[in-house]
Order: structure tokens, then sequence, then C-alpha cells
């Protein structure tokens, strides 16, 4: 009986698993801005932002470490700049925004750069901010808290930025780039700095994924260890990555009778694809994936066509595992509905024939 259970459950496991936002605006008070012109004359109109004396933002140049401090500060409505020297090696008193400066790192905004050579501090006020760097500021500023078992593929949790860039996902101020990066080294813009400190303040700048696109991320995490529970035929499974062969990442699965199956997994621009290592059955989602993509997957080879439609791009779900954003949801005209988290996988999955729907599989735990 438990073999007859784990091949049906194969079965539809395998037919299901083959699977920055800006506001239409009003003109803006700079001459050069285009994009983002809600966040902007927000924090405009706010005093946090002042552009330059030409009437310009220039809202695509790289943002600098000191523009981004002053910023932070006039948002938090600092008007008490009193604080000690914190001994930069670059700013002294009476230089420009040394004020400033020291105030944030008395707030504990900043800490400012570490000579390697000398072991010195120095702030490098005209140096460009990353992404990485603006997670951790505005993290710090606004003492946003939370953390998410989800992962962008390029902040693995050794990453010095990965609690703050955690935080701002867990918060909905990012949701990342479609293929489930973040990008934490890349300069940041001066327009997207002020999107995600707008987002920071004003929950309604927040992007909640409705119309996201996604291009990657979907398949199971090679860094994390899953273990999947199967509700009705009361069994687990622990899956855990076992190497690279061909472009396809190979997962081992053992049950809780200690049982073993060899899944395969891949990703590329053109979608997620998931099956057995040992056969030629496989299940595909396409890239790119947003809300109303539809899709049939040919089963067995054009005997069992399947059907799918992506209903929501944004679900919250909850499974043993914890609480899922963002979460996109998947119809199948076998009814099924499954749910998918970028940085995770499939995390939950529904029979829809009963109501109420009953758990077919869902995510345990991930380590």
């Amino acid at each position: 009986m438990k073999k007859i259970v784990q091949v049906c459950l194969a079965f539809i496991l395998l037919l299901a698993m083959a699977l920055p936002l800006y506001h239409a605006e009003a003109s803006s008070q700079f001459k050069d801005v285009t994009l983002y012109e809600k966040e902007i004359s927000f924090l405009t109109n706010k005093g946090i932002i002042k552009g330059y004396n030409d009437g310009t933002f220039k809202p695509e140049a790289s943002i600098k470490r000191i523009q981004a401090v002053q910023m932070i500060l006039r948002a938090k409505g600092v008007t008490d700049f009193t604080a000690p020297d914190p001994n930069f090696t670059d700013i002294k008193k009476g230089d420009y925004g040394y004020q400033e400066v020291a105030k944030a790192v008395q707030l504990g905004i900043i800490s400012g750069k570490e000579d390697a050579k000398t072991g010195k501090k120095y702030f490098d006020a005209w140096g460009t901010l990353t992404r990485g760097q603006m997670a951790k500021i505005l993290s710090l500023a606004y003492n946003l808290k939370g953390s998410t078992l989800s992962e962008f593929s390029d902040v693995p949790s050794t990453d010095g930025f990965y609690t703050y860039i955690n935080a701002l996902a867990y918060n909905n101020v990012t949701t990342g780039y479609s293929d489930n990066t973040f990008k934490p080294y890349q300069q940041i813009s001066r327009q997207h700095f002020a999107v995600f400190l707008a987002r920071t303040l004003d929950s309604s700048f927040k992007d909640n994924g409705t119309n996201r696109v996604v291009t990657g991320g979907l398949k199971l995490n090679t860094r994390k260890t899953y273990v999947y529970n199967y509700p009705y035929a009361e069994y687990t499974e622990t899956f855990k990555y076992t190497g690279t062969k061909s472009g396809m990442d190979k997962w081992t699965g053992r049950d809780s009778d200690g049982e073993v199956t060899y899944y395969a997994y891949s990703e590329d621009q053109d979608g997620y694809v998931s099956g057995w290592q040992d056969g030629d059955i496989s299940s595909t989602i396409p890239y790119p994936l947003k809300l109303n993509t539809k899709w049939t997957d040919d089963f067995y080879e054009d005997e069992y066509p399947i059907h799918y439609v992506v209903t929501s791009m944004n679900k919250t779900v909850t499974t043993p595992a914890g609480t899922f954003k963002n979460a996109i949801e998947v119809k199948s005209d076998i009814d099924t509905l499954e749910y998918y988290v970028q940085g995770i996988g499939l995390v939950l999955m529904l029979d829809t024939s009963v109501q109420p729907a009953e758990r077919i599989q869902e995510l345990q735990k991930v380590y």
C-alpha cells in the first residue's frame, strides 16, 4: 500500500513541481525625474530630498555615502547634532557633513570603514553606497527586524549584509530582482535609494508582489536541507543536495521509512524543470512567470497533458516550516494548488477536489 501511495504522490508532485515596483505618478518637482515620481515627491515634500540648484535630482547618479546619511537624518527629524567626535581620519570638525556623520555614528546608523593597513577608521564621505550598505543603514536607522527562510541566491547566510537584507525582505521593503538576486555589492542610484527610504517610511509605497515577474529562484536552494510532510500518507521525506551534473542539481530524498528516491532539478532563462535522476519524466514551469501565465505540461510524453495558470503572485502561506510572503500560486486542471517561494521552491501543495482542501505536501522544515 505504501508503494501505491508513493507512486500516486510522486505523480501528482511531478505534475505540480514542473514551476522594482513603481507607482503611476503625478508630475515631478524635478525636471529630470520620470520614474518613481511619487516616492521622490513624497520625500521632497517632507524636506528629505533637496535636489540640485539647477532643478535636477540626478536620479540615475550613484548616491554618495554622505548624501545617504543626510537623507536619513532629515527623515528621522534630527535637529540636535551634538555628538562625540567619531575620530575618522578623513573628516574633521569644520568639514562639510562632519556634524551629520558624527550624529549618525552616535545613533548607531553607521560605523565607517577600516583601513586594512593602519586599522584606523575613516568614513569615505564621497564614496558610493552599495545596495548591501543601504540595507544595513536603513535596518539600523529604523530598527527593522525579522527574518525569512527564503534567501536571495547571491546573499548566503555567511554574507555580512545577510541579516540586514533579510530584514528588508521580511518587511516588504524589497523583493529583489526577478531572478531572485539582490546584487548587494552593486552601487545604488539616488532614485533607488529614495524608493527604499520611501517604502521604509510609508507602507503604501511597498511592493506587495502583485505585478512582479519571476525569472528564477523556484528550484530548491542547494544551501539548504528540506523536510517535507505528506499528511494523508503519514510520512515525511528529507531532501539533501548531493551535487550538480550536466546542469542538473541532484538531490536525495530519504523518507521516514528509510526508502530513498533520487531527484533532479534545473533552472535557466527558459524555466524550471524537476524530475527523477533515473527517469525521463520531468515537469516544467516556464519563465518569465507572472500573474495569469498559462502553460501545458505534457506528462509521460503527451499521455497526460495538464493545464496550469498562475492565479496569484503574492499569497501568504503558512506551513509547519513558517509563514511565507509573496508565494506564487499555481492552479492546475487536476484540482491542485501549488505554492512556490523564490529562494525556497515548493512550500505547499493542496488537493482542491475536496473542501476544505487537503494538504498533499507541505514544507515541514528547512535548515
